[in-house]
């Protein structure tokens, strides 16, 4: 099985040069967990200012906008992804992120939410998928 690897040029910068967004092997595009970084930004060593952005739901679309791209990057979208992991700093923005998710995911996905604390402090939440490609 041939496996490349995924890095977006329209997407920001993350807290490593060598980060990868994503995996495309057998068929699946693997997504790694996504943070609201700005297009734009440049990689650093302090994970603390890879996300500008405050409230909640300006979080959750600037993650799901790059995801968005770097799923096009890979030949596949939204419609085709088959499992979503949130992970989420505080549950009270639970209701707030699925709301938005509404306005991304037009069908159901096999989906789960974890309390967590993030590696980038000023990160709200991650998301992570599995898309896959379609033929």
């Amino acid at each position: 099985m041939k496996k490349e690897i995924i890095r977006s040029k329209r997407i920001g910068g993350t807290y490593s040069t060598t980060t990868v967004h994503a995996t495309r092997a057998g068929g699946f595009v693997f997504v790694t967990g996504q943070v609201a970084n700005k297009p734009g930004s440049q990689p650093t060593k302090e994970p603390h200012k890879v996300v500008e952005l405050g409230s909640i739901e300006e979080q959750t679309v600037q993650v799901l906008e790059n995801m968005k791209a770097i799923l096009e990057d890979a030949g596949t979208s939204f419609e085709h992804i088959v499992k979503r992991n949130t992970y989420l700093c505080h549950m009270t923005d639970f209701d707030i992120v699925y709301k938005t998710f509404e306005r991304y995911f037009t069908s159901g996905v096999a989906s789960t939410t974890i309390l967590a604390n993030l590696v980038v402090p000023s990160a709200r939440l991650e998301i992570e998928c599995i898309a896959v490609v379609p033929d």
